[in-house]
């Protein structure tokens, strides 16, 4: 009788199929979580600033860069191929286009609804 190697249980995938040569291994995920908890530190601690529009940006910045951090790691993006940011682009574009074009229907106008004096 010969001792085969029999993989542990759910992770007969990682023995049956071979590596990617592209593979690229795994992210730190505990330094980028650490790093999204002080961003999101700093982004409480921004409450404190006197000017609005100061705060305005702070906040809206570092959202732009935790929610690149979690599309790159967490959603791999940073390793795909290029037609998958195309698409990523084409998603934000017409994000973007949805926008603009509804914009108009939920700012009420009120310039036009005040009679004048």
């Amino acid at each position: 009788m010969s001792a085969q190697h029999t993989p542990p249980p759910g992770l007969e995938h990682e023995v049956l199929v071979p590596q990617d040569p592209d593979y690229h291994g795994h992210p730190n995920y505990l330094k980028i979580y650490i790093s999204l908890l002080i961003l999101f530190a700093i982004t409480v601690f921004a409450s404190l600033i006197h000017s609005p529009l100061l705060v305005f940006i702070v906040v809206f910045v570092i959202s732009i860069v935790k929610a690149s951090m979690v599309l790159l790691y967490f959603m791999h993006l940073k390793w795909e191929p290029k037609l998958i940011w195309l698409l990523l682009g084409l998603a934000l574009m017409t994000l973007l286009f949805l926008i603009i074009g509804l914009y108009p229907d939920v700012v009420p106008i009120t310039r036009y609804l005040i009679p004048k004096p």
